[in-house]
């Protein structure tokens, strides 16, 4: 696909965001939590800092196909839904999108993380955390995928409505080692500066020490 084609492919994408998402057997059909405008800064992002993103995601749909258009060198994304890899697979061949760097894992993020964690060098550029949004698998997607974010890396963390998310947030913003990158409303990019795969202990987490009594 030529610089052109992609982009006339890109504006038709976004013209017309595929419904790729049921919640209800397929009676009604949506194209998930992502907007027009949320998508087109994701890639913005990602194509002015990574020429060849290594990507990883926990969760799947219209960010998929947008990391896609972004010509990443690796993207892995983690979804127990194997139908729902098939839609995105289906929508990318009737645009000629090359989906020939995108490896899906189907399973449960908890499941598949620490597996990948293992391999120290299996470092990504930008990581999406938008699976389970309950507690505490946010965090537990966030512990792996952090070990996986190389410095300098990007964390996105969607949506922050959500208590559990929030809270992740509320951690990140104050935590040395990573500084507010952007700001998409509804989800946080987070700039990993350090080269640590883990938090230190509590008293070296402010947010931790802030909110704890004594």
């Amino acid at each position: 696909m030529t610089s052109r084609t992609r982009e006339i492919a890109l504006q038709e994408y976004m013209n017309a965001l595929p419904n790729l998402h049921t919640w209800d057997d397929g009676a009604t059909w949506n194209t998930g939590g992502f907007n027009r405008e949320h998508l087109e800064k994701v890639i913005q992002i990602i194509t002015q800092r990574f020429p060849t993103a290594r990507i990883i995601e926990t969760g799947a749909g219209n960010s998929t196909i947008s990391f896609l258009f972004c010509g990443p060198s690796k993207l892995v994304s983690i979804c127990p839904e194997p139908d729902l890899f098939g839609r995105i697979k289906e929508y990318c061949a009737s645009k000629t999108l090359d989906d020939s760097a995108w490896e899906p894992i189907e399973g449960f993020s908890e499941t598949v993380l620490p597996d990948l964690a293992k391999d120290t060098a299996n470092l990504f550029d930008f990581a999406l955390i938008d699976g389970h949004h309950g507690w505490p698998l946010v965090f537990v997607d966030f512990c792996y995928l952090n070990q996986m974010l190389r410095q300098g890396g990007l964390l996105m963390i969607d949506d922050i409505q959500l208590h559990s998310v929030r809270e992740l947030a509320n951690l990140l913003r104050e935590q040395p080692g990573f500084t507010l990158a952007a700001d998409l409303g509804k989800a946080l990019i987070f700039e990993k500066t350090t080269s640590d795969r883990g938090l230190p202990e509590w008293n070296g987490q402010p947010y931790i020490v802030r909110n704890s009594a004594g």
